[in-house]
């Protein structure tokens, strides 16, 4: 990754998540954590054969929840909590979750959770119940539908919260 906004996509796995814990550790041990990475730089974990942009079309009725860390090196922890969250099939609506991105960016680190299908509210709301409880997150979270981020960019709005 460099400090050109290049993404990379370090992480594939299984349709159902079902990637084994110690395959995790062995990557996430071997690439720099989110605090140590270049402004621009993304790092994504998506279900197989889903590629992390609303024109993939597994992700173009979604959403995604999002976290935002104003505080460098802040985002470590919580990143390694959702990916294991993920992997280990802990969510309740876990066939609605596409995938999962940290943004790196110069005055702030975003994670956000990806779904599949937006107007699904109480799906939605389970898993961004679920991630805060499982990041022991109190602060609330929004969740923006991906139609709305295309067409009003940085306008969305959250239609969602919790």
């Amino acid at each position: 990754i460099n400090a050109s906004g290049l993404s990379i996509n370090l992480l594939k796995i299984t349709d159902k998540f079902a990637w084994a814990i110690y395959s995790l550790h062995s990557v996430y041990n071997n690439i720099h954590h989110p605090s140590k990475l270049g402004h621009g730089a993304d790092i994504y974990c998506f279900k197989h054969k889903i590629e992390p942009k609303w024109e993939d079309p597994v992700c173009a009725n979604g959403g995604k929840w999002t976290i935002t860390f104003f505080n460098r090196g802040k985002s470590d922890t919580f990143w390694l909590y959702t990916l294991l969250a993920m992997i280990g099939e802990q969510f309740d609506h876990g066939d609605e979750i596409c995938g999962a991105v940290v943004n790196v960016r110069a005055r702030q680190e975003k994670i956000s959770v990806w779904t599949k299908n937006a107007t699904n509210e109480a799906a939605q709301m389970s898993i961004g119940k679920q991630w805060k409880e499982f990041l022991d997150y109190n602060e609330t979270i929004g969740f923006i539908f991906h139609d709305d981020a295309k067409k009003l960019d940085k306008a969305a709005k959250n239609r969602y919260t919790v």
